[in-house]
């Protein structure tokens, strides 16, 4: 595999590490802001974005249900944000970690995995339970793509851990070897299937591409439908090459690791989804410990050469060539890309690749990158003391998350690359009642549809007999007070 990565089911060697350095996404009351700082907080957060340049954005293009969605976001009527969402858990068995992945919303629902199920809750001010889809096991493998129909896929071990033996040890002997397609607005499975070959719990990496699921675990991949579940192709074959992992969204992209494990050579495919073949092939140079599939379309790749963090970002043309070369400050700028429990390759979740930019957060502000040159070309600037992060592209301006300080509320901001304008949409607590609302190199952040949801992606039960279990805030979502009223 590419670099050091982890299984859902080593969490219990993670936790000394996570523990110290998760933010545990707590608040102690109320997180409706008072007018006088809502006022204030647009004052200060907010440099341009018109009217007239608000109605010169893209509108959303007209999709398929099986396309992966590309939401474009509109500023709400306002941008005093109330709390949507506060769902905890607490683990009461010693030692026991339990993997939390998987992090969807839509414009009706949000859901979340926990284990080996996955809640969906409506939104706003006293938010309920809508359904509980349940599994033998914990997921083993899920993708942040969901298409335009609210449909997204996990991978899970189709058979039961053994109630006699011990949980964690159980559970990472299991098969990963069921895929199943479900619509987050309801929870119901459009599809489940039984991978062909033998699954592994440790490598299993799902992603969506339009009309296409695509899995792979190691020793093959295969691909399917997305509407009906009908397989569309699978490889099997034992090879000096083994998949990797795959990048979907606009695209597809597989990465392949040969040889000798202990110096591997590495190597990127432009990929057909529906029939598997190959459209070309980048050799990654020789000497490098991993490979991370930052972006499909535009093809953007992250490169560990000669230790365990990413020392180049290279983005490829459309037959493969190599275009530029980033080589990150890593003191300065914010590279998340060894995520652990979940898509060992598609997992670079704090840089965002537009159509002809790379954004990333350096030291506070959010720095784009040409993708033709690999040279600066602007940045967004932040507030001092408040690092801003990329969240996504909606059309062709950028979503991004502005941490509060003192008692200045967290932002949602979209920032327009042609223009250099920011506009507010949405302002996140604003008094010390909002302890923490995550950290984006640490857990899962969406916005989508106005609304901001923060997850954790493990929970943790007590160290020591006697310990009752610490309460971990799983999910905390936030979203206009406009859209609350309506």
């Amino acid at each position: 595999m590419s670099g050091p990565s982890h299984s859902p089911y080593t969490a219990s060697t993670l936790e000394a590490e996570r523990r110290t350095r998760l933010r545990r996404l707590r608040t102690a009351g109320a997180a409706v802001l008072a007018a006088a700082v809502v006022a204030t907080g647009v004052l200060g957060l907010t440099s341009g974005g018109d009217e007239a340049e608000s109605e010169r954005r893209p509108a959303a293009v007209r999709q398929a249900p099986d396309d992966i969605r590309e939401t474009v976001e509109k500023a709400p009527d306002s941008p005093e944000g109330g709390r949507s969402l506060y769902l905890i858990e607490k683990i009461k068995t010693v030692g026991e970690n339990v993997s939390s992945i998987g992090t969807w919303a839509t414009e009706k629902v949000f859901a979340k995995g926990i284990g080996d199920y996955v809640q969906g809750f409506t939104h706003g001010d006293g938010s309920k339970q809508l359904y509980k889809l349940d599994f033998p096991a914990p997921l083993c493998a899920v993708t942040r793509h969901v298409s335009a129909a609210g449909w997204t896929a996990v991978a899970y071990p189709g058979q039961s851990p053994d109630p006699d033996e011990d949980t964690t040890t159980t559970v990472m002997s299991l098969p990963c070897d069921r895929l199943t397609v479900f619509d987050v607005d309801t929870g119901r499975k459009k599809w489940d299937v039984k991978l062909p070959g033998d699954g592994s719990a440790m490598s299993v990496n799902v992603t969506m591409t339009d009309g296409t699921v695509l899995v792979t675990w190691g020793q093959g991949s295969a691909a399917y439908d997305m509407t009906t579940g009908k397989r569309l192709w699978a490889d099997t074959t034992p090879s000096a090459c083994e998949d990797s992992g795959f990048a979907g969204g606009k695209g597809l992209i597989a990465l392949q690791q040969c040889g000798d494990p202990g110096d591997p050579e590495f190597r990127v495919e432009k990929v057909d989804a529906r029939t598997g073949k190959s459209k070309w092939t980048y050799k990654v140079a020789t000497g490098v410990n991993g490979v991370y599939l930052i972006s499909s379309e535009p093809t953007v790749i992250a490169v560990m050469a000669g230790d365990y963090a990413v020392t180049d970002l290279i983005s490829l043309d459309d037959r493969g060539k190599a275009r530029a070369s980033i080589q990150p400050n890593r003191d300065h700028q914010v590279i998340n890309c060894s995520e652990t429990f979940n898509a060992v390759v598609e997992t670079c979740s704090t840089i965002v690749v537009g159509e002809e930019r790379l954004y990333i957060t350096t030291d506070d502000d959010i720095v784009a990158y040409d993708l033709g040159s690999g040279k600066t070309v602007f940045k967004f600037d932040s507030i001092p003391g408040r690092r801003m992060y990329p969240l996504r592209m909606s059309g062709g301006e950028l979503i991004a998350y502005r941490e509060s300080g003192n008692l200045s509320p967290a932002a949602v901001v979209s920032l327009d690359p042609a223009s250099r304008k920011e506009t507010l949409l949405l302002l996140i607590g604003g008094s010390l009642d909002l302890v923490d609302v995550g950290d984006p190199t640490e857990d899962d952040i969406i916005y989508e549809h106005g609304r901001i949801y923060f997850a954790t992606e493990a929970l943790y039960g007590p160290s020591n007999k006697g310990e009752v279990g610490e309460e971990t805030t799983v999910a905390i979502g936030y979203e206009s007070v406009a859209l609350s009223r309506r």
